[in-house]
């Protein structure tokens, strides 16, 4: 049974590049995805504030409103994109599943 010890190290080393590439193709999908949220909220945003702007050039709004109404926006953003991680944690979380579940089928094989 000493062969055992060294088989299994070696079947362990040999999931890296399998462990590897699973969590670079969820990090590389999760890339697009945040960018392109992030360029979405941010023309809202973007959006948003100019129109404050003009109301408070038009003097529909005061000094004080326009900034609120910015803050309240640039919160609803940051709220937003937290919604945004946690959805990327739970998928996160079925990731480190299956880097769990193939390092115990391999175990399992060898043993």
């Amino acid at each position: 049974m000493p062969g055992k010890g060294q088989e299994i190290q070696d079947a362990l080393d040999g999931l890296d590049d399998q462990i590897t590439t699973m969590v670079s193709e969820f990090v590389k999908r999760r890339r697009k995805h945040y960018e392109e949220a992030a360029k979405k909220l941010h023309a809202s945003l973007k959006k948003d504030i100019r129109r404050y702007g003009e109301m408070l050039e038009e003097k529909k709004i005061n000094r004080d409103d326009f900034e609120m109404l910015v803050q309240g926006r640039w919160t609803q953003v940051k709220i937003e994109l937290l919604s945004e991680l946690s959805v990327s944690k739970a998928k996160f979380e079925d990731i480190a599943g299956e880097i769990l579940k193939i390092t115990f089928k391999t175990l399992l094989v060898i043993i």
